[in-house]
C-alpha cells in the first residue's frame, strides 16, 4: 500500500469514476485502474463495484475512504509545514471580511508579481482563519479582538502553535444603505437600531460568541440575515432597512451606496495578524503588514 494509492482511492470516490479520476490526477486510466486492482489485492478486499455508469465504493472501500483521507490530510499538513520554508512562491492570507484588504493585496501583487507565482487572499470565517493559519495554509490570519471576545479567541490560540500580534485599532461603526432612515445621522447608540433587521456574517462554531464578526450582537432585532461573503451583506444594506457593523474603512466601490456611522461609547477593538511561532517572516509578509498597518491608521 502506497500513498500513490490512496490518492487514486480517494479520486475515484469524489469523480465516481476510473476515466473522471484519471483526468483529475493526469494519469493513464490503465495505470489508475492497475494500482487500485494491486491495492485491493493486497488488502483481501474489493473497494469499488464497476458498471458500466462508474464506480461505487464497497462497504469496505467506504471505511478504507475514511482512513485514507485521514493519512493524505495528515501528509498535506507536513508538506506545507516544511515545504513552506523551501519555496517562497506562494503567498497567502486569511482573514475575516474587510474591505480594505483588497487594495493591500493588490499593491502586494506589484510589488511581488515576478518573485511569487501565487497569491491568495482568503475572506472566511473566524474558525477557518486559524485553521488556515495553523495548518499552514496561509502566512498569516487577520482578526480583530475586543473585550468581548479576546479571552475566548486566547484560549483557543492556547491549544495551537499561533501567536497574534496587534498591527492596529479602529471603532464601531454601523453600516447602512444611503436611504435608511438613519443615514443622515452623524452618530447612532445601540438603542436607534433597535427594530431594524440586522446582516451578519454566516460563521463555524456559532455556539462561541468569541467566533463572531458581528461588534454589536443584540437579541432584539426585527430580524437576523446572515450571508457568506461582504457582496451580498454590502447589496442587502443597499437595498433595505438592514444594518451591519463594522471597522469604518472602506477603499473600494461600495463606498457610494453605503453609509458609515460611528456608534458612540463603543470600545476600540485591534486588528491583529495571526502567526505561526517558529515561522520567519520573509519581505512579502513585512510589506503586506506594513500596508496594513498604514491603512487602518490613515483611516481612522
Amino acid at each position: 500500500m502506497n500513498i500513490k494509492q490512496m490518492k487514486y482511492v480517494v479520486a475515484v470516490a469524489d469523480s465516481g469514476g476510473f476515466r473522471e479520476a484519471a483526468k483529475r490526477l493526469f494519469v493513464t486510466q490503465p495505470s489508475l485502474s492497475n494500482g487500485i486492482k494491486e491495492l485491493e489485492e493486497e488488502l483481501g478486499v474489493t473497494l469499488f463495484v464497476r458498471t458500466n455508469k462508474g464506480a461505487t465504493l464497497t462497504e469496505e472501500g467506504i471505511a478504507f475512504l475514511e482512513h485514507a483521507e485521514k493519512v493524505l490530510t495528515q501528509l498535506t499538513l507536513m508538506e506545507n509545514r516544511f515545504q513552506h520554508h523551501q519555496k517562497e512562491e506562494r503567498f497567502s492570507v486569511s482573514s475575516q471580511h474587510y474591505d480594505f484588504l483588497g487594495g493591500i493585496m493588490a499593491a502586494v501583487i506589484q510589488k511581488f508579481e515576478n518573485q511569487y507565482k501565487e497569491f491568495r487572499l482568503f475572506e472566511t470565517t473566524t474558525l477557518k482563519v486559524i485553521e488556515d493559519v495553523k495548518s499552514y495554509h496561509s502566512d498569516i490570519g487577520i482578526l480583530y479582538l475586543n473585550s468581548q471576545n479576546r479571552s475566548g479567541i486566547k484560549r483557543h490560540l492556547a491549544t495551537t502553535n499561533l501567536a497574534y500580534e496587534v498591527i492596529g485599532s479602529f471603532t464601531t461603526h454601523v453600516f447602512v444603505g444611503k436611504g435608511h432612515p438613519l443615514a443622515q445621522e452623524e452618530e447612532l447608540t445601540v438603542e436607534q437600531l433597535i427594530g431594524y433587521p440586522q446582516v451578519r456574517f454566516i460563521q463555524e462554531g456559532s455556539e462561541f460568541n468569541y467566533f463572531s464578526e458581528d461588534l454589536v450582537a443584540q437579541t432584539d432585532q426585527h430580524a437576523v440575515i446572515h450571508v457568506s461573503d461582504r457582496g451580498t451583506l454590502m447589496n442587502i444594506l443597499a437595498g433595505t432597512t438592514a444594518y451591519a457593523t463594522g471597522s469604518g474603512i472602506i477603499t473600494g466601490f461600495t463606498k457610494k451606496e453605503i453609509k458609515l456611522i460611528p456608534l458612540k461609547e463603543q470600545e476600540e477593538n485591534k486588528i491583529c495578524i495571526l502567526y505561526q511561532k517558529n515561522q520567519q517572516r520573509n519581505d512579502v509578509v513585512d510589506y503586506f503588514i506594513k500596508l496594513l498597518g498604514e491603512t487602518i491608521n490613515i483611516e481612522k
